[in-house]
Formats: C-alpha cells, sequence, structure tokens
C-alpha cells in the first residue's frame, strides 16, 4: 500500500458568525424590557456611555489632531468615531424635557392589596379563641395550604401524619375555613366550591346536592331529559337550575389574585393616520439613546492618559460603539418591518380586522429585503400602538383562504363566525355546517371542520352546549 503525505492549499468561502454579530442578533430579538435591562447593565459596567438625555446641537470633538507619528498602526482614529458620533440620526433628537410633575404623579404610587393568605387569616384569628392549641395550629396550616384559586390541595392522610392530628379535627377545621369569605373557599374540588356557595344562599331546589355531585358534565352538556329520567326532577327546573350555576364563582380567590396578573405592554412603536397616510415611529424605549461621555472624550483628544488607562477607554470606547450601533440599527430594522405592515395591512387601519389580509414572514422580508429570520427575531415580543388598538407585530401574521379575487386572513374569518353566533337565537344555536353555508352566501368558502378548529380556538362551545332553555 502506497501511503503519501501533501500539504494543500484550498480556497472556499463560507460564513462564520463572529461574537459581534451574535451580539446583533440577540439585540435585535430583545423586548424593550429586556433591552432596557441590558442597557442599565452596560451602564454600571461601562463608564464611558451615558444616557443621551439632552438636545445635542454642537459638540467639542477633538481639539486638535495628535502628532500622527507617536500613533501606531492598530490605533482607533478617534475623529472617525466621535464625527460618526455627530453624524448619527439618534445625536440630533429632541430633548426631552423635565417635568417635576411627572415624578410626582398618582399613577407612580402603589397601593397595597390584602392577599387572600392575609384575609383567611384575619377572619381566623377573629374566631380563634374559641379553638384549642392544636386547632389553632392546624387551621393556620390549611390556610396556607390554599392556592390563589381558593382551593385546597392537601393530602389528608399526609397532614394527619404530620401534624400530628386526628382525622375528625382536620374536617373540622376544614368545615370552619369553608365557611369563610369568598364563598367557595377551601373546597377541594369544582364540585365542592359550587355546593359550599349553593348553601351558604340557601338554595331551595330539590336534590340539588345530587345534580351537582353526580350529573354537573349532563347539566354543562344540555342532558335535561336524562337528568330528568334519573332524577325525576323536571327537566325545565334542570336547565334553570344551570343557570343559576352559571352566576356562582369557581374561582372564589380570583379577586385576591388579579391585580397580580395584570400585564403590561409597551408599545414598541406607533401607526398613525396622518393627513390621509399612514405614518410609522419607533418609540425611545424601544430604542433607547446613548452617547460616549465627553470627559474620556476629552482624555483620549488630549493624551493626558498612561497607557493602562488608554488601553481600558479604547477596550471600552469599542463595547460602547458596538451597542450604541447595535441599537441604532435594531430601531431602524423594527421601523422597516412596521411601514412594511402597515403599507400591506392599509385596509385593516381603515376597516378593521375583517379586512385583515393573510400575510408571511417572508412576503416582509422580500418587501425589506432581509432574511426572514430577521424578520422572526424584530417581531419576537415587540408591540405596535395603532388606530385600532395596541397589538403584537405577530397578529398581522396570518394565515388565509384564497376566495376568488382576493384572499383572507384566519383572523377575519374567525371575526366573522364570532359575529354570526353572537346574533344566533340562543334556543336554536347555529351549528358549524350552517354556519359555514353562511359563509359561503357572504362569498367565504370555508369547511365545516374549519370552522369547528376556529371556533374551538376562540374557547366557543358547540351548538349542543350553547343552547338556553326558557
Amino acid at each position: 500500500m502506497n501511503v503519501k503525505v501533501d500539504l494543500n492549499l484550498k480556497q472556499t468561502q463560507k460564513l462564520v458568525m463572529t461574537m459581534a454579530m451574535k451580539q446583533a442578533i440577540e439585540i435585535l430579538q430583545l423586548t424593550s424590557i429586556e433591552l432596557n435591562d441590558m442597557i442599565d447593565k452596560e451602564l454600571l459596567e461601562n463608564p464611558i456611555l451615558e444616557f443621551n438625555d439632552s438636545s445635542v446641537e454642537s459638540m467639542e470633538v477633538v481639539r486638535e489632531e495628535r502628532d500622527k507619528t507617536e500613533e501606531s498602526k492598530d490605533q482607533i482614529d478617534w475623529d472617525d468615531y466621535f464625527q460618526h458620533m455627530q453624524s448619527n440620526e439618534y445625536r440630533n433628537a429632541p430633548a426631552t424635557a423635565y417635568d417635576p410633575d411627572e415624578d410626582f404623579n398618582f399613577e407612580k404610587f402603589s397601593y397595597y392589596e390584602t392577599t387572600l393568605n392575609e384575609y383567611l387569616n384575619l377572619q381566623f384569628h377573629i374566631h380563634a379563641s374559641k379553638f384549642s392549641e392544636l386547632e389553632n395550629l392546624v387551621g393556620e396550616y390549611l390556610i396556607d395550604c390554599i392556592d390563589d384559586n381558593g382551593y385546597l390541595f392537601i393530602d389528608e392522610a399526609y397532614v394527619c401524619d404530620t401534624l400530628g392530628v386526628d382525622p375528625e379535627i382536620l374536617e373540622k377545621m376544614i368545615a370552619v375555613i369553608q365557611d369563610f369569605d369568598p364563598a367557595g373557599v377551601g373546597a377541594r374540588d369544582i364540585k365542592e366550591c359550587l355546593l359550599i356557595q349553593l348553601r351558604q344562599e340557601g338554595c331551595e331546589v330539590p336534590g340539588y346536592e345530587a345534580l351537582i355531585t353526580d350529573h354537573l358534565t349532563d347539566l354543562a352538556e344540555n342532558q335535561f331529559r336524562k337528568i330528568s329520567q334519573e332524577t325525576g326532577i323536571l327537566a325545565e327546573t334542570a336547565a334553570a337550575f344551570k343557570e343559576r350555576i352559571k352566576t356562582l364563582e369557581p374561582k372564589p380567590g380570583r379577586k385576591f389574585t388579579k391585580g397580580s396578573e395584570v400585564k403590561y405592554v409597551v408599545p414598541d412603536g406607533s401607526i398613525e393616520w396622518v393627513d390621509g397616510e399612514l405614518v410609522v415611529s419607533i418609540k425611545d424605549i424601544s430604542a433607547p439613546r446613548l452617547k460616549i461621555n465627553s470627559f474620556y472624550q476629552d482624555m483620549l483628544a488630549t493624551g493626558r492618559e498612561n497607557d493602562d488607562t488608554k488601553k481600558y477607554i479604547e477596550k471600552k470606547l469599542d463595547s460602547a460603539m458596538f451597542l450604541i450601533r447595535s441599537i441604532e440599527q435594531r430601531r431602524e430594522t423594527i421601523r422597516r418591518v412596521i411601514t412594511a405592515i402597515a403599507h400591506y395591512q392599509e385596509d385593516f387601519f381603515k376597516e378593521g380586522v375583517e379586512d385583515l389580509k393573510p400575510l408571511t414572514l417572508r412576503e416582509i422580508a422580500d418587501m425589506i429585503d432581509v432574511h426572514e429570520s430577521t424578520v422572526s427575531r424584530a417581531i419576537r415580543g415587540k408591540y405596535v400602538q395603532t388606530p385600532k388598538g395596541t397589538f403584537a407585530l405577530k397578529f398581522f401574521f396570518k394565515r388565509g383562504f384564497s376566495q376568488g379575487a382576493g384572499d383572507v386572513s384566519s383572523e377575519a374569518i374567525k371575526h366573522h363566525i364570532q359575529m354570526l353566533i353572537g346574533k344566533e337565537d340562543k334556543q336554536k344555536p347555529l351549528s358549524d355546517q350552517k354556519i359555514a353555508e353562511l359563509l359561503k352566501g357572504q362569498g367565504l368558502d370555508v369547511a365545516r371542520r374549519t370552522i369547528a378548529k376556529y371556533r374551538e380556538a376562540m374557547n366557543i362551545l358547540p351548538s349542543s352546549k350553547r343552547k338556553a332553555f326558557r
């Protein structure tokens, strides 16, 4: 066998993603909150960076060019850096005037809300003197086991074993807590929750306990004849009882957790009608404006720093300039994406969701001449304020159906389904097939199974469960 070793040169092309490219991609896909968190961290670590919170009409760049003979080949051209800073669009942003009233308005004051746990403990401690020390211990333990919805999920045998109490004491304290406000709190399942509320209301429906315990699913499915045959309760009585159940609260602790569940959306940009045209603007919170600290500019320009200080400042300046450029590039990419969406979905901003067109990432990518992965990153977690409300950018990307001369988005189909169901006769609700026929009469050819899929996606029950009884 002939073994030969050769040394050859081969020229190939391949894309190598540098750390700088990776960071730029990461900055693009950050939400406004995540971006501001990252900037706060950079401001702590990089003294050269600072917020551009004042208008810049003029900036002294460098006083005189340093002696070229003293500069090394690798030295950064600070003049280019600073001149680039001056020419950038963000340097000429208008100043945000300081308004002392803004720092002291009522919206910035928070108030304390009582939690469900605190409310139950308050009620329990009012009656604590009636119970033994062991019963008080069990009661406090049980209250701590109640979740935010007001349900008590415990392994009773484990609790008795852990606390060293008899099952009778445990049941006694559970019953005590179940008498507390809000009605239904401390229940171990939905059936017990409903029974507690009906009992406290003094329900007079005969056999209502059996209706809840054994026929709750039948009530949900409007199987009133079946219930009547098995219990002897009139079908009309069962139908009226179902309407009463609808007024009960399946999650008694809900009103204590609504404050903590509020999610705030900060729009990254806005679309407005100005003189009959859609105008796009990007908010500063989505792309905060930064600048280089003038103190360090002077240090580099005058050459007063020693070698170690100079290397440190150069390193930090590189990092600062890259961040500033990445944020500006992010701002521009988001602006172009929103502008393309505004142009494509103009009918939506005129009329409403029924005129929302099908749209894909590739179509927007082709419009602004970028890769569709860039569009995907640009719309991640971003919101836009429009004349029709505030929407996630993903809202505008919908699949659609070809309907003759034009296409209709899935969101428009859902809107039509919702409108038809909202106007239906509750005694004779529309079936999926009937909805498909009505839509066809409006020029929208949609299959029955597609109607069913969209209806389920909107959490709308089928016609058999939407039927109301007099």
